[in-house]
């Protein structure tokens, strides 16, 4: 893989780290039942990339979508659709530092099923890493456990979101070998979105938001950690290793913790905090910097071969919305 392509993906998750830690910031400013806030969100998505689809073609790009493809897209959008449904329910049910934990143990998952599915060999020093970040997760969360009494149907629903999470990383890599980006996550976010829209209905939620507070927050989600968030990790699912990927989004409570310092100061964070966030931040940094080699070895055919239709599906990535 060329020097270039790997700057490029490192950023693309750096960038993404910072924009995710965003997302429980907006969910607490929200006043919206949980589907409706993820079905919105992901909605708002796709329409700011329209234009970008329609621009740059994406849209071809759907219309050549195989069996194969549409399979993966589907394990995608629904693994992503409970994923954050789920997620968003269990901050309502149970501490947030506990739900932050069971939502975000989906590298040890996704780095085994790299390991013996994805033929993406993990190495001793990424596992290493994954296992320091992880802990740092733990001493976030059990910083504030003595705050409230845990829900254990709570906390089953982070956990199996965080199992979500993991599926949509790991179908994601194997998707992005073929399919470019556009064309993927716009599929992918407007299946979901229609996932939650139903799972609102269920629910018996009102589907009509007419509260502009409510539909500037939408936006802002949209933009910032589905757009410069989960987009940008769909960018580098090309290049790097799922179970890289998968440690990365361990930021998102060390970010999330940094900005209720500044946003939500009845919630200061305290020095466990601090103490579990650089854990995290020295396991991401062993990962991202030693924790991977050949990272395109893993997804391509076994062959080896790129026939020519998948090197212009590479091209199309340069133009596809970021």
């Amino acid at each position: 893989m060329a020097i270039g392509e790997n700057s490029k993906a490192y950023l693309a998750i750096v960038v993404a780290m910072v924009s995710v830690s965003w997302a429980s910031i907006f969910i607490k400013w929200s006043e919206s039942p949980p589907f409706i806030i993820a079905a919105y969100r992901l909605s708002f998505t796709c329409l700011l990339l329209l234009p970008f689809m329609v621009m740059s073609g994406g849209f071809r790009g759907i219309r050549r979508f195989d069996a194969r493809d549409l399979i993966l897209i589907l394990t995608s959008g629904v693994a992503l659709a409970f994923h954050f449904g789920l997620w968003i329910v269990s901050l309502t049910l149970t501490l947030v530092p506990t739900s932050a934990i069971l939502v975000t143990s989906h590298p040890l998952f996704v780095a085994a099923v790299s390991h013996f599915l994805l033929n993406e060999k993990v190495k001793r020093v990424a596992a290493f890493g994954i296992l320091i970040a992880f802990s740092g997760v733990i001493v976030i969360a059990l910083s504030d456990l003595g705050e409230g009494t845990d829900s254990l149907i709570g906390d089953l629903l982070a956990f199996v979101g965080g199992i979500c999470a993991g599926i949509y990383f790991l179908s994601g890599r194997v998707a992005r070998q073929k399919i470019s980006l556009g064309p993927y996550v716009f599929s992918v976010y407007g299946l979901s979105a229609v996932f939650l829209f139903v799972g609102a209905s269920v629910a018996g939620d009102s589907i009509i938001v007419t509260s502009m507070h409510e539909i500037l927050l939408f936006l802002v989600m949209a933009l910032v950690p589905s757009i410069l968030g989960h987009t940008m990790l769909n960018y580098a699912l090309k290049t790097v290793p799922a179970h890289v990927i998968s440690t990365s989004v361990l930021a998102e409570p060390v970010g999330a913790s940094i900005l209720v310092f500044f946003l939500l100061p009845h919630e200061v964070p305290g020095a466990w905090i601090f103490l579990g966030g650089g854990l995290v931040i020295l396991g991401l940094y062993v990962v991202l910097t030693r924790g991977f080699e050949n990272p395109r070895g893993g997804g391509e055919r076994a062959s080896g071969s790129r026939n020519s239709s998948e090197r212009a599906l590479d091209k199309e990535d340069d133009d596809d919305p970021q």
